[in-house]
């Protein structure tokens, strides 16, 4: 039975490794997206909501498994 490389245990810790620490990044960017989504300013709320759905469809993707087939 062969192994696809490209899914050897270091690599595939590497990958969680990475989704956790980019989750992580994205993280205050999305709590000051959330904090605009109350702002006075029917402008800043829109716009901010746009980016609130931009990221989490971000960290949705992020939950997916990786996949190489």
């Amino acid at each position: 039975m062969s192994q696809n490389p490209a899914l050897t245990p270091s690599s595939t810790d590497d990958s969680k490794a990475f989704r956790h620490d980019l989750r992580n990044a994205l993280s205050p960017a999305m709590l000051c997206a959330d904090i605009l989504t109350s702002h006075s300013d029917e402008s800043v709320r829109k716009h901010a909501g746009t980016i609130v759905e931009a990221l989490e469809k971000a960290l949705r993707l992020l939950k997916k498994p990786t996949s190489s087939q």
